[in-house]
């Protein structure tokens, strides 16, 4: 796959229901379809960014393919979509090492609190052409 600018791949957790429902929120916001997604299980990661080994965060590939990872990752997400920028101009003035760390607890507790699949399973049709296998 060619990214053109401001293209971005979210790679995420393909067994995680919180995970999972960040993606599909984040594929219903992205109006023009800049955004692919894909999970650390796929092939197409373990073909092309076999050294990306951080389960426990999203992580985003630019079209440099240069990686961002925990709240850096999910910033990158907002801006993406052109989300609430008075949030995303807060996200970007707190310190990342405390934005980091509450990234790490939720992502600690990601299971326990919202679930874990036992499949990763497909992707609806929302998301089902921009995902890379």
């Amino acid at each position: 796959m060619v990214m053109d600018n401001g293209s971005i791949i979210i790679v995420f957790d393909g067994y995680c229901v919180l995970c999972d429902n960040f993606v599909k929120w984040i594929a219903k916001k992205d109006k023009y379809h800049k955004i692919h997604f894909t999970t650390f299980e796929s092939d197409y990661i373990k073909k092309n960014y076999s050294e990306i080994k951080l389960k426990n965060s999203v992580v985003v590939i630019n079209s440099k393919k240069n990686f961002f990872k925990k709240s850096e990752a999910v910033i990158l997400c907002l801006k993406a979509i052109d989300y609430n920028r008075t949030l995303i101009t807060a996200l970007d003035i707190l310190p990342r090492t405390i934005l980091d760390i509450g990234y790490s607890l939720v992502a600690f507790f990601r299971y326990k609190i919202f679930g874990k699949k036992k499949i990763c399973s497909l992707p609806n049709t929302i998301i089902s052409e921009r995902m890379l296998n």
